[in-house]
């Protein structure tokens, strides 16, 4: 159980490195927006990393960064300069990059010509997918290599891998560029005090089936499905008002950081949970779990309640030395990558604790003591037991 034990063995990943979270979704990337496959970087999508690299490049140049804003947990904007092969320090291209990070992520890409003259580019993105689980990429022990299939048809690059009878992919959405198998390419002439823009949209598959992008604004309002969902959280956040403006600071950044924590069941999508950390904990975790939405009681005790139903839905129910699982018992940690359904005979729980046991039973009396109905709490009790008054 080594791989299940090693929670601090992530490699450093590097000076500015921006992370982006939504969900059990997140990204990894150096300060100009590029992902290199050599660092503890990528996009993941239930633990699995679906981008190892993601490098962009104007007539041949990297980017070099000048700043790089996290607007919302899932959203940023890189922005860049073109450097120049002459050697001269001015640059006329600024390139911006606005990235949001769902089932996948979207990235919109602006190049600004701040020439009197119009500028001919050459925009080139390098793309690769290991498919590497999250435990390999943050103890650096990738051993596992994909059979790789590489198609193209017409502006959309789809990348398809096996690994015995695990099957992985994604696809890149470029309208308007050329695809090869490894790279996009765009050949555009940027007017003058002009911009030339393009969105690319990274969509992952399971088992060869291409699940649709979850981007669009069905509503008209310019919101996405993360926007609209972080506004109905902010909406239910008490609100305080204090002289103490460092105070005040430092509560919108612990909801910003709460409200990133929040996944939720896939079974039961009206549940939220809270995660045990960002980026290589964005997952249910026993201990960590019931002691953030603990805490949180006075912000929204439904945080705590759906981790409480999860868990309980979870709850060892027979003697597995190879997962530690056993009746009663309070998972651990859930995990989705395949380097964990190994370790654990094909399962996504691990119960190797000893605390969260006694943790689920302090905070299922802490959450009825906040008024929750009766039979909810009820719910959560052996049949045995006498009726729940309360109390």
């Amino acid at each position: 159980m080594a791989g299940w034990n090693a929670d601090t063995a992530a490699g450093p990943l590097g000076a500015g490195t921006v992370t982006l979270v939504e969900g059990s979704s997140f990204c990894i990337s150096l300060p100009n927006g590029d992902i290199h496959a050599e660092h503890p970087h990528g996009l993941f999508v239930q633990d699995a990393r679906i981008l190892s690299g993601w490098s962009l490049m104007i007539n041949g140049q990297p980017l070099e960064p000048l700043t790089a804003e996290t607007k919302e947990p899932y959203r940023a904007l890189f922005v860049g300069r073109v450097s120049r092969s002459d050697g001269y320090a001015d640059s006329p291209l600024i390139v911006e990059r606005l990235r949001e990070v769902g089932a996948g992520f979207q990235e919109q890409v602006t190049v600004r010509n701040y020439s009197p003259k119009p500028s001919e580019c050459v925009i080139s993105l390098k793309i690769e997918a290991d498919f590497a689980d999250l435990f390999e990429v943050k103890e650096a022990r990738i051993q596992r290599h994909w059979d790789e299939i590489r198609e193209t048809d017409g502006s959309a690059l789809t990348i398809r891998a096996a690994w015995q009878d695990v099957r992985k992919g994604v696809a890149i959405q470029a309208p308007g560029a050329d695809v090869g198998p490894g790279a996009l390419t765009y050949r555009v002439s940027v007017p003058p005090h002009g911009h030339w823009s393009t969105v690319l949209t990274v969509v992952p598959s399971t088992e060869g089936a291409i699940s649709p992008a979850a981007f669009v604004h069905p509503d008209g309002d310019g919101l996405s499905p993360r926007d609209r969902r972080r506004r109905e959280w902010v909406a239910k956040i008490p609100v305080l008002q204090m002289g103490n403006r460092s105070i005040q600071r430092t509560l919108r950044r612990s909801y910003d950081d709460l409200g990133a924590l929040r996944i939720e069941d896939p079974n039961h999508p009206d549940r939220v949970v809270v995660a045990a950390g960002a980026p290589w904990f964005m997952t249910l975790f026993g201990r960590d779990s019931l002691w953030a939405s603990a805490m949180a009681l006075p912000v929204d005790p439904s945080l705590a309640l759906g981790t409480l139903q999860t868990l309980a839905d979870r709850q060892g129910k027979a003697v597995d030395p190879l997962s530690e699982e056993e009746p009663g018992k309070i998972l651990h940690e859930v995990r989705l990558d395949v380097s964990s359904g190994l370790s654990l005979g094909g399962k996504s729980n691990y119960y190797g604790s000893v605390d969260a046991t006694p943790l689920f039973l302090m905070v299922l009396g802490a959450v009825s003591r906040w008024g929750f109905a009766a039979e909810t709490i009820a719910a959560l009790l052996p049949m045995q037991t006498l009726p729940w008054n309360g109390s």
